[in-house]
C-alpha cells in the first residue's frame, strides 16, 4: 500500500483548512488502498470524520506554523516509508528529502510586501517560495491568477504547476436548520478578518457615506476582538455609527449560512486574493446580490455573476453598494456545478498518483 503523509496542522485555518477538510474527506474514500498519515493536533483532527477512517493514522504534533521548530521537527515526524508528502501551504519542510507536492493559495507576501509586517517576514516568504519551487515535484495553485503570480515572482516553470479550483461544500446550499433570521433588520454583510488587505476600513468608510440613504445596517462577521485590537480606526468608525454597524463575534457555520442567506448585499472588498471563496459560499446559501473588488482573480472566478467596484476608491465602493441595493437584480448562481469539491479532489488524486515514487 502507498503511504501519503499530509501536513494537517492548519485544518482549522480559514481557507487552507477548508481545502484540507474537503479534499481529505473525499480522498480517503477514493483511495482506500492508500494509507494517509496526517500530522497535526489529535484533538483538532479528531473532530473530522475522515480522521477516523481505517486507512488514516494521526501523527500528533503541536508544532507551530512559520516556525523554526517546524523545520526541525517535521522531517522526523514524516514516516520513512512515505511515498509522498502533501503540504497544503507554502511552508514545506526544507530539510525533508522525500517527494513533496504543495498547494499555493496566493503569493500575497511577495506581491504586497507593504502588508507583510516587516522585512523578516518578507525574507522568510521569499526563502520559502524559493524552496517550494526548488524542492517540490509538483505545485497546485487554486487559480490561474495565482499560477501567473507564482511564475512572475519566482520564475518557476509553468509545466510544474496545475490549477485546481476550490469548491463549495453542499452544506451551504442545504436548507437552513433555523429558517428565522438571526438579525431582524436588513443588512449588508462582510465576512473576513482584520488583515489590512481585506480592506474593511474602506468598506466601513463607504458605508458611512451612504448610511443615511439606506435602511440596511452593516454586519461584520468575525471575531470582534480581532477587529478591535487589529485595526483601531475601524473600531472608532464603528463606534461613531452607533447601532448601524454590528460585530457578530465568532459564529458557527450554520449561523454564517443564515447571515449569507438573508443578506441584502454581500460585499467583498479585498485588495488581493488567491481565489476568494466567501462570495461563492454566499451565492450557494442564497445571496445573489454580491459586489466585489475589481481585481483579476475575482473576474476569473466570478465573471459577470457579480458587480465590481474599485477597492481603493471609497466613493466607488459606496456608489456600487448603493446601486446594488436599489437595483437588487438577481444574479445566476455559479457555485454549482462549476466549483465542486468532488472535481477538486479528483484532480488532487490524479496529481498525487503521478507524483508518487
Amino acid at each position: 500500500m502507498k503511504r501519503i503523509t499530509v501536513d494537517g496542522r492548519m485544518v482549522n485555518s480559514s481557507g487552507i483548512g477548508t481545502v484540507i477538510q474537503n479534499v481529505m474527506k473525499r480522498l480517503v474514500l477514493i483511495h482506500p488502498d492508500w494509507i494517509f498519515s496526517i500530522i497535526g493536533s489529535s484533538n483538532e483532527l479528531g473532530m473530522f470524520e475522515f480522521a477516523h477512517q481505517s486507512n488514516v493514522e494521526i501523527i500528533p504534533s503541536d508544532t507551530p506554523i512559520y516556525s523554526i521548530q517546524e523545520q526541525i521537527k517535521l522531517p522526523y515526524l514524516i514516516p520513512k516509508d512515505s511515498n509522498l508528502l502533501w503540504v497544503p501551504h507554502y511552508n514545506i519542510p526544507v530539510f525533508y528529502q522525500g517527494p513533496v507536492i504543495a498547494t499555493v493559495h496566493d503569493v500575497f507576501h511577495l506581491a504586497m510586501p507593504q502588508f507583510v509586517g516587516g522585512p523578516h517576514k518578507l525574507l522568510y516568504a521569499k526563502l520559502m517560495f524559493h524552496e517550494v519551487v526548488k524542492k517540490t515535484k509538483h505545485i497546485i495553485c487554486v487559480s490561474q491568477f495565482t499560477k501567473n503570480e507564482l511564475v512572475k515572482y519566482t520564475g518557476v516553470s509553468e509545466e510544474k504547476i496545475s490549477v485546481v479550483y476550490n469548491g463549495v461544500d453542499k452544506f451551504w446550499s442545504s436548507p437552513l436548520e433555523k429558517a428565522d433570521r438571526i438579525y431582524p433588520k436588513p443588512y449588508i454583510l462582510f465576512v473576513g478578518n482584520v488583515k489590512p488587505h481585506k480592506n474593511l476600513r474602506r468598506l466601513v468608510k463607504a458605508f458611512q457615506l451612504i448610511a443615511s440613504q439606506i435602511p440596511q445596517d452593516l454586519i461584520i462577521v468575525g471575531k470582534k476582538e480581532g477587529f478591535i485590537t487589529g485595526d483601531t480606526e475601524v473600531a472608532k468608525m464603528a463606534e461613531i455609527m452607533g447601532n448601524r454597524i454590528h460585530f457578530t463575534g465568532f459564529v458557527s457555520n450554520e449561523e454564517l449560512k443564515n447571515y449569507y442567506h438573508y443578506a441584502d448585499l454581500f460585499a467583498f472588498p479585498s485588495l488581493y486574493e488567491g481565489f476568494g471563496l466567501p462570495p461563492l459560499e454566499a451565492m450557494s446559501a442564497g445571496c445573489r446580490n454580491i459586489a466585489v473588488s475589481d481585481i483579476p482573480v475575482l473576474h476569473e472566478i466570478y465573471g459577470d455573476h457579480v458587480s465590481y467596484f474599485e477597492p481603493e476608491n471609497v466613493p466607488s465602493i459606496a456608489n456600487q453598494l448603493l446601486f446594488r441595493l436599489r437595483k437588487r437584480t438577481v444574479k445566476e448562481d455559479i457555485s454549482q456545478p462549476s466549483f465542486d469539491w468532488d472535481s477538486c479532489t479528483a484532480a488532487y488524486a490524479r496529481i498525487m498518483e503521478e507524483s508518487i515514487t
